[in-house]
């Protein structure tokens, strides 16, 4: 696959090229695969505190229930509340 860039592109492609050693190819191919990955979203994650489960277990009576059952049982519902949406009819609009 190759591309045409716009003149005033290529020079800067060239320059950069010339200053990281490598050639006006490489630079391209470089630089367009920074730029993708500049695009992407950057995923936070972030940690459940002491206190984010302590309103959770005040404001959501049934969490501290749901908190005592084993993992296995939680995927369980999961899954058949998946399947139990999935077999719904789809809205007509």
């Amino acid at each position: 696959m190759s591309f045409e860039f716009p003149a005033n592109v290529e020079r800067v492609i060239e320059r950069y090229a010339q200053s990281e050693h490598i050639s006006p190819s490489e630079a391209a191919v470089k630089l367009v695969q920074e730029a993708l990955k500049a695009k992407k979203p950057k995923v936070v994650k972030r940690e459940i505190t002491e206190a984010d489960l302590g309103a959770l277990r005040q404001n959501v009576p049934i969490f501290a229930f749901l908190e005592k059952l084993p993992d296995n049982v939680i995927e369980g519902m999961e899954a058949a509340s998946k399947h139990i949406r999935a077999e719904r009819f789809a809205p007509r609009g």
